[in-house]
């Protein structure tokens, strides 16, 4: 062969090669079709914090609006039952990956809780969780002015209907507050979940509109009281949609009943007992709380010291 002939043949292979290495390359790095019709062009923007991938994230979330659902309704059981992703998977037909995803984005809002190797469904009733949100609403509500000092606070009876709590978690978050150790109290469940009622408002608050008047009705307040505790008490669990559209509806109640305390009786010379149930409001609107249960919880509580408000500001009232 000659010189001429080598240097052809070793030039087609370099060329070969070439191409091969350009073809591996775009087969490793070129996005799959899937990826490039889903992904948007601010994607790195929009992307979920939990990094599921954009083509699997709607399948996911629906998954997870539907054990949702499920929750709510009692059909995987009370507070405290374990979630197990391979029996959820032939509940729901999918796979227990897409399980586990799905149980991801519901703990994210607190529907679920992830307790180190198994998923479960928060028991908001028991008394170890009851205790401590007392013990922190408390301690909130000593911190704004709602109570002097720990010694001032009411009897635990009436602590018990204020923040809508068994008697024995109450004496645990006092004995907690009062000398700063905790104490453990029982373990035993108390949650109770209803199948949803078609065609009535889980959460009541609609049930009866606020007009400009509301805050000066203190009979439309404890009808609306009334309703959040019964639902509570009675295990109606709504919606995260439902809680919230009760969040907003009872801090602008809050907002203005403050400001109907500001033309009655501004401050700092404003009545005692009106300014303490402002601040025992304010702190439950504040407090912070765990899984959407306990949502409902804080939103019965507020209905409650909202009532009591009003009905300071009627008393006060010159």
């Amino acid at each position: 062969m000659s010189r001429v002939t080598r240097a052809k043949a070793i030039a087609y292979v370099v060329m070969l090669l070439a191409v091969f290495v350009a073809i591996i390359a775009a087969a490793i790095f070129q996005p799959r079709p899937s990826d490039r019709h889903s992904m948007p062009s601010s994607y790195e923007d929009q992307a979920p914090a939990r990094g599921l991938r954009p083509q699997t994230d709607q399948r996911y979330t629906a998954l997870a609006d539907e054990l949702d659902e499920r929750i709510r309704t009692g059909r995987l059981g009370t507070g405290g039952q374990a979630l197990d992703p391979a029996v959820l998977a032939q509940l729901t037909h999918r796979t227990p990956t897409a399980i586990r995803h799905a149980l991801q984005q519901l703990a994210l809002t607190g529907t679920v809780e992830n307790l180190g190797d198994q998923w479960c469904i928060p028991d908001d009733h028991c008394p170890i969780r009851a205790a401590r949100r007392a013990h922190h609403l408390l301690e909130a509500m000593i911190a704004a002015g709602g109570y002097p000092s720990p010694g001032s606070l009411p009897p635990a009876q009436h602590l018990a209907e204020t923040l809508l709590t068994r008697p024995e978690a109450i004496a645990v978050a006092l004995h907690t507050l009062t000398t700063g150790q905790p104490r453990q109290p029982g373990r035993q469940a108390l949650a109770v979940r209803t199948d949803r009622e078609p065609g009535r408002s889980r959460t009541g608050w609609r049930a009866a509109p606020l007009g400009a008047d509301t805050t000066w009705n203190p009979h439309a307040i404890r009808h609306l009281r009334d309703l959040a505790q019964q639902h509570w008490q009675q295990g109606r669990y709504p919606s995260h949609h439902d809680v919230a559209q009760t969040e907003t509806l009872q801090h602008d109640v809050l907002r203005r009943l403050m400001l109907a305390a500001d033309r009655q009786h501004p401050a700092p010379g404003r009545n005692a007992a009106v300014q303490a149930a402002i601040a025992r409001a304010t702190a439950a609107r504040d407090t912070t709380v765990i899984s959407l249960g306990e949502r409902h919880w804080r939103s019965a509580v507020l209905a409650g010291l909202l009532a009591d408000l009003a009905d300071s500001l009627s008393s006060a009232r010159p």
